[in-house]
């Protein structure tokens, strides 16, 4: 029942919202973003943390300032995501563009597959909705505890070429579309248990790590190109494909898969350093610790 409360006032919400222009909801969600920064006491906290350690030489009112944009964004992204119920493929066709296409291609022209390597940057939905719109695309995932709300994000996910892998046992499925040459999302900007995952550096602090995508890459041969999805303006996103990742195995598996765990860590690293304000930092990145 509870299932179908939350299911009920989400869709009966978004129906609500999107009487109203585009730009309009756009406000309206980025005051949803800033009313969630000022009342959310808990998640407030944790970005403002993360974001003083992260860069420690700026001040309280800087690192204020980003939150409050990092927690408008997260209300961007919502409303971004709910205007597609309304306005479908033609949507993500108006608020996209792409850089670095070439990247892709001539990645996929060695016919061992690509891994998108990613973050929560942006609006990483609306980014790979765009990416499925070109390409046989499959994004890693994990499924929303309430199945009804699991369902209604599982059919925006797919309105394109997509296809959704649960995050639970996911290798084999994996293994499977790489071997057909299609596109794999993998975002690896979240904690992950010590039994799942490695330690390696994070804006000067050991983070655990998810090291799937060096495991992949290196059982595979499959391209790793770092991809995001950076917000230009409120309605209006960038998808920047990076180029590849250069792969070398040494004899030592073991130190390698570490070697580009950190390798592709530093990589998101940077694009968060250039853009602090579009990046989840209400997240616990480092709550697990050696």
């Amino acid at each position: 029942m509870i299932e179908w409360i939350q299911y009920a006032i989400l869709l009966s919400f978004i129906r609500l919202i999107n009487i109203f222009p585009f730009r309009m909801s756009l406000k309206f969600f980025s005051g949803i973003g800033l009313l969630l920064y000022l009342f959310d006491k808990r998640h407030r906290n944790v970005a403002l943390e993360n974001l003083s350690f992260a860069f420690s030489d700026k001040s309280n009112a800087e690192i204020k300032k980003i939150a409050k944009k990092s927690f408008k964004n997260i209300g961007l992204t919502i409303g971004e995501i709910a205007r597609i119920v309304k306005e479908g493929k033609d949507f993500i066709n108006d608020i996209t563009e792409y850089e670095g296409i070439n990247n892709i291609e001539k990645a996929m022209k060695k016919g061992k597959g690509v891994i998108i390597m990613s973050a929560h940057l942006g609006n990483w939905e609306i980014g790979a909705l765009a990416i499925g719109k070109k390409w046989k695309f499959n994004s890693v995932v994990r499924p929303l505890d309430n199945r009804l709300l699991n369902e209604f994000l599982y059919k925006i996910r797919t309105v394109f070429n997509g296809c959704v892998i649960s995050k639970k046992n996911a290798m084999k499925e994996i293994l499977k579309c790489l071997k057909r040459n299609e596109l794999v999302a993998i975002l690896m900007d979240q904690n992950t248990s010590r039994d799942d995952g490695i330690f390696v550096d994070f804006f000067g602090k050991k983070a655990c790590t998810t090291p799937v995508i060096a495991i992949l890459a290196l059982r595979t041969g499959a391209s790793v190109i770092p991809t995001f999805t950076i917000r230009e303006d409120a309605g209006k996103i960038r998808v920047i494909f990076e180029e590849e990742v250069e792969i070398i195995p040494s004899s030592d598996y073991r130190k390698d898969i570490e070697k580009y765990t950190a390798i592709f860590t530093k990589i998101i690293e940077s694009v968060i350093r250039r853009y602090p304000d579009q990046w989840l930092w209400l997240h616990r990145r480092w709550k697990t610790q050696p």
